[in-house]
């Protein structure tokens, strides 16, 4: 039976524990940010960073892993006579899978599947549960490649934050646009288009949109996780809610770590399922 090593980026967000128990390879997106540059940790190793965050004059600039981070995990692999499979973060977001695929030009390509999640957070990690599952079972690299990139079609994300600040202060939006929308309360509803963040409709408050985006969930959801960013109470509060409305869905509760949730902030809860 072929080894298979299963390597992600820290967007996936998974507990370090289960990268251990899953000999999973995780290479860290990084950022900088007052003046120190600093590789994204792992859930339960965020909350000081958002802390800083909150009364800082300063917002990170974030960045994708080298090609030689890649690299490095690469040649280990195929030292210990290993196929790869590899799961980025969507490349319209960051240029992860461009480094990633980069990397495996530069060694055996023909051992390695990179694949562009199209997605981020525990969409990402639905995905890696997949590729582990099938690992065990024995299936091929191809095999494996092959299903991810079909699951991933049938999944999306609801994020809603609960400011605009921070979407001004990452650029993402004017001064003029944050300050409107604050003194409207007005809240964007941001999902996947191509692979592509957008803001798919706004509503009149944070429960409006929350309501919104939970009627977007399709009713055949199989997975479906509260994402949050240091919001764990009100992600707890919402995962009993839809637990109730998709008793048929597993619904988890996942932390989002500086890379994604610098840009949304503290507060920010995202509804990320897939069917």
């Amino acid at each position: 039976m072929i080894n298979i090593q299963i390597i992600t980026d820290s967007t996936a967000y998974l507990e370090k524990t289960y990268c251990a128990e899953n000999n999973i390879i995780v290479v860290p997106l990084s950022y900088v940010f007052e003046g120190e540059t600093e590789t994204e940790g792992f859930p339960g190793e965020f909350d000081s960073f958002f802390s800083r965050l909150k009364t800082s004059n300063d917002f990170p600039v974030t960045s994708q892993p080298s090609v030689g981070a890649f690299k490095k995990v690469y040649e280990k692999a195929l030292a210990e006579d290993k196929e790869i499979v590899v799961i980025t973060l969507s490349s319209k977001i960051s240029g992860t899978y461009n480094s990633a695929s980069l990397a495996a030009e530069m060694v055996e390509a023909n051992k390695i599947s990179v694949i562009d999640s199209g997605q981020l957070g525990a969409n990402i990690f639905e995905l890696v549960k997949i590729a582990i599952k099938m690992s065990d079972e024995g299936k091929t690299r191809i095999e494996i490649e092959e299903r991810i990139n079909e699951h991933k079609k049938h999944m999306n994300v609801r994020v809603i934050p609960r400011t605009l600040d921070y979407l001004r202060k990452g650029g993402r939006i004017s001064n003029f646009a944050s300050i409107v929308g604050n003194i409207m309360n007005l809240k964007p509803i941001i999902g996947f288009n191509d692979g592509k963040l957008e803001v798919i409709t706004k509503a009149r408050g944070f429960k409006k949109a929350m309501k919104l985006a939970i009627d977007d969930i399709p009713a055949d959801a199989k997975s479906i996780y509260i994402s949050h960013v240091i919001a764990f109470d009100d992600a707890v509060e919402l995962k009993n809610e839809i637990a109730e409305l998709f008793p048929n869905a597993e619904v988890g509760i996942a932390e989002i770590g500086p890379i994604i949730g610098c840009h949304n902030g503290p507060g920010m809860l995202a509804i990320v399922f897939s069917r």
